[in-house]
């Protein structure tokens, strides 16, 4: 692949254009593309500290963008893609976790490429999906065609392909397994960022050749731990500045393709991340706190008079990442899917308004909403727990107060923090009654927010066992219910575990259930019971349950044979509908040895 020299495919010819026009178009409908790389916020960028990781491109890009300066996502990684995706709070669509099932976004709920792709546009998705590794779960069951990713929530978690790290990686392109390679992209080395933003500009010729336009999703799985050294990497960095450097240089060479492509002016970018990270902010990663949520995000389309030479602004007022969607729509006329149920209403609100010059037509609704944010990192939703209501008080056309309302969990104080005027949250203001009012109206958003929560939070999300979309499932130990097997070192180490999935059978009949500790790729290296690259485990008996509800369909054990792969089981007559499957590995003394870190299961007759 051939990306340092392009000649254009087309001209963008504008029309309509001027300083006081906003969202003129050409005679094409913009591409959009967004991009959220992993784990970093404001002092990843030396647009916000200037002796931080150097990251020229990215700051330039600021430069000359629509800046949101009090933007906020989820205080993590499943919980933010999963808002992002549908409008809607995450803990709604039953996202408020990254593990134990509770990161797969609920099948019935309707995504921005589901909308994208009903308005003709080409959807992808590259690196970092994190909202379910089977069907119906994957970006390609929930609207995106052209899909490049790893499984999990990062290189190296228990479902990622075995061995993965970002400088040695096999990724899944398009249901074809791939090996990274060093490509010719102008950058050193082979690097996780640089494969996927290479198989991103793949994905932009196709469509470009096509005169179609395209929405490619970029949520990178860069900068998250595990950090290695990216080749590329100058003298003296961190493995992590080293990475994130790495990350301005495909972002800088993605500016140079969308210019040498001549599409650069009718492209809607967004440049944002998908948590805090602490920094100048009190909270980081997980905090319900600004430094947990508050997050860089720019936008620029300049054939949409949003950005570019001498357009550049500062939007102050609160907004998040379930705003995007409805934006979207109403900035580029995106019809919703049809019939749409009123229990997955969209709940962001577009923000198109707050991005001209004129400030009549900024809504009161808008000005006047509060906004709830939290992840809580629990089987099932607890209420009070690391809970954030933002609002925003206007007079006029000017904010007098960016509230934040706090509580960490149902036995903890109230906090409440006026963040226009302490930004690092260090005055607790909660026991001025002259605030009194702000806290009975901001504890009234949250239990309507936690009303909407309660009203699914009893259902599991399942995954589809004998679809012809998924011939073979792989159950990972990652998504146990009820104990944490959270990356490869843990299948390394044999750490010990067992927990419940719960799935759904499409039909009725055999399933054969192969139990093993090591994945199939490596099958060649491991069986049951030796070390394989880790630790060496006495696996002497192995163990299934399926049930649903008072019904057990079977609970059966058997003896190992130590040096096979893995331990099958043949189930008859199970039914079709809801059920839970549970397994376990047991030592000769009869305790439990390791877990079964991975389940392949596959419908028979």
């Amino acid at each position: 692949m051939k990306i340092m020299k392009r000649i254009p495919l087309f001209i963008l010819f504008l029309i309509g254009l001027s300083s006081t026009h906003f969202f003129a178009q050409s005679s094409k409908r913009p591409n959009v593309i967004f991009v959220m790389p992993d784990d970093i916020s404001h002092s990843a960028f030396s647009y916000y500290k200037p002796n931080g990781p150097q990251t020229p491109n990215i700051d330039n890009f600021a430069k000359t963008s629509i800046v949101f300066s009090d933007f906020h996502v989820s205080p993590s990684c499943s919980p933010t893609r999963a808002a992002l995706l549908t409008g809607r709070p995450s803990d709604v669509v039953g996202v408020w976790h990254t593990i134990n099932g509770r990161n797969m976004m609920r099948a019935d709920e309707i995504t921005m490429a589901d909308i994208f792709k009903k308005n003709g546009y080409a959807t992808g998705l590259f690196f970092k999906w994190h909202l379910g590794d089977n069907y119906p779960f994957r970006p390609k069951d929930r609207g995106f065609e052209y899909v490049a990713w790893i499984k999990g929530g990062g290189t190296g978690q228990q479902p990622d392909y075995w061995g993965n790290t970002n400088n040695h990686a096999h990724m899944w392109v398009n249901d074809s397994l791939v090996e990274m390679t060093d490509e010719d992209d102008g950058i050193e080395g082979a690097f996780t960022t640089n494969f996927f933003m290479n198989r991103a500009m793949d994905f932009m010729d196709e469509n470009i050749k096509k005169d179609k336009p395209f929405f490619a999703y970029i949520p990178l799985g860069t900068a998250h731990a595990p950090h290695v050294m990216p080749p590329d990497a100058r003298e003296g960095v961190s493995a992590k500045t080293g990475t994130i450097e790495n990350i301005d240089k495909n972002f800088g060479r993605l500016l140079k393709y969308l210019d040498d492509e001549g599409i650069a002016d009718n492209t809607i970018l967004i440049f944002t991340t998908d948590n805090g990270a602490g920094g100048y902010l009190r909270g980081g990663k997980g905090s319900n706190y600004d430094g947990g949520t508050r997050v860089p995000c720019f936008i620029r389309w300049t054939d949409g008079n949003l950005g570019g030479t001498g357009n550049a602004k500062d939007v102050s007022a609160l907004t998040a990442h379930i705003d995007w969607l409805p934006t979207f729509m109403d900035i580029l006329n995106l019809e919703d899917v049809e019939n749409r149920p009123e229990q997955l209403k969209i709940r962001g609100r577009s923000f198109k308004p707050f991005l001209d010059n004129d400030t009549s037509n900024d809504p009161e609704s808008y000005k006047n909403r509060a906004v709830t944010i939290n992840d809580m990192w629990t089987e099932f939703p607890e209420k009070y727990k690391k809970l954030s209501v933002k609002k925003d008080d206007w007079n006029g056309d000017v904010i007098t107060h960016k509230w934040r309302l706090v509580r960490t969990d149902s036995v903890s104080d109230w906090e409440l923090y006026d963040v226009l005027v302490d930004e690092k949250q260090e005055k607790n203001i909660i026991s001025n009654p002259a605030y009194n009012d702000v806290v009975t109206e901001l504890k009234q958003e949250y239990e309507k927010w936690f009303q909407l929560v309660d009203e699914r939070s009893s259902e599991y999300t399942r995954i589809i066992l004998g679809n012809k979309a998924e011939p073979q499932s792989v159950l990972h130990a990652h998504d146990f219910h009820g104990t944490v097997i959270w990356d490869q070192s843990n299948v390394n180490k044999g750490s010990t575990g067992s927990g419940f999935i719960a799935v759904e059978f499409d039909k009725i009949g055999t399933y054969n259930f192969d139990l093993r500790r090591w994945p199939k790729e490596i099958a060649d290296q491991t069986t049951l019971t030796n070390a394989g690259p880790g630790k060496a485990l006495n696996i002497t008996q192995a163990r299934i349950k399926i049930w649903n509800s008072e019904d057990v369909f079977v609970d059966e054990t058997k003896a190992v044979t130590p040096i096979a792969d893995g331990v099958n089981f043949s189930i008859q007559d199970l039914p079709k509908g809801p059920a839970f499957i549970q397994t376990w590995f047991y030592n000769a003394a009869g305790e439990m040895e390791g877990a079964v870190y991975y389940n392949y299961v596959e419908h028979i007759n």
